[in-house]
């Protein structure tokens, strides 16, 4: 995973660099904002290499639930850095609109842009070939969003088309609609972190109260608390049992309503389940 992310983030670090600098040198907002745009795919392959370096390790006596949550600070930090990115673009292009200056398109421009939409097309589908073989959602994830970035490549090449037409206002409308559509991508990095570091229900109460009350020998379940990582899911639940139900039964119980979750929900990662006696009334004879 480490290697496809440090190949991936070179490739991508490259297709930024050479739009930032062909983007400024030809004046066309439209492919410097790209080029930042390129940056998220970046920031992208940071976090993996994040998860892959710290977030894996298992808990310790300094960190007892595990260390996921590196994650969720990466991802902060890096939502936080997307927003200022998005909010300079969208200045920078709104300031243009008043004093419209029409960029100088040369074939270096459209070469760049050529070589860009190659690289994300490849990345994509190297990413996904060995999401699948490595059994990685992240990368699969990832390869899904790169192709997504397709998007805003082809509307700076509609920007070059427009800009030979004369059409000098497409360039920092282009940019604009970059620079929101980075804005939205960093809403959605902090919306999740946010979630996670707030405690936010990882699962509905009812799915978890729903297949704990199939396991037999369950009475009823309550108290039932989720919270997490949607790959790394810590449910709290109580489950009243017979009272007359043994210490070994009870423990077979819990162990049961466990695997159950599990099958479940394969991103639990650990369940604690607090039995409570229930009083069952005699059947009537």
């Amino acid at each position: 995973m480490r290697r496809v992310l440090l190949l991936t983030l070179g490739l991508n670090l490259a297709v930024s660099a050479g739009k930032i600098v062909v983007g400024q040198l030809s004046g066309s907002l439209a492919m410097v904002a790209d080029g930042y745009h390129s940056l998220v795919d970046g920031s992208n392959n940071v976090i993996g290499l994040i998860v892959a370096a710290f977030a894996f390790r298992p808990p310790d006596a300094g960190h007892p639930y595990g260390h996921r949550k590196f994650e969720t600070a990466a991802t902060s930090v890096i939502g936080v850095a997307l927003l200022t990115l998005a909010w300079e673009l969208f200045t920078s292009a709104w300031g243009r609109t008043s004093h419209v200056v029409l960029p100088a398109i040369s074939l270096l421009n459209w070469g760049v842009m050529a070589a860009t939409i190659a690289v994300n097309l490849g990345v994509s589908w190297y990413e996904a070939r060995e999401g699948r073989r490595l059994e990685s959602a992240f990368l699969v994830a990832d390869a899904a969003h790169t192709r997504a970035d397709l998007y805003a490549s082809l509307g700076v090449v509609a920007s070059f088309v427009a800009a030979r037409l004369g059409l000098a206002w497409a360039d920092p409308l282009v940019a604009i609609v970059i620079a929101l559509i980075i804005a939205w991508q960093a809403g959605l990095i902090l919306l999740s972190a946010f979630d996670v570091l707030t405690d936010k229900a990882a699962i509905a109460a009812p799915e978890i109260e729903r297949i704990a009350a199939t396991v037999p020998g369950v009475v009823s379940v309550h108290g039932v608390r989720t919270r997490g990582r949607r790959d790394a899911i810590y449910v709290d639940l109580t489950v009243r049992l017979d009272g007359a139900t043994s210490l070994r039964a009870a423990h077979d119980v819990a162990d049961r309503i466990e695997a159950a979750l599990g099958a479940a929900h394969a991103g639990i990662a650990d369940v604690v389940v607090h039995l409570e006696p229930a009083e069952i009334e005699p059947q009537a004879r």
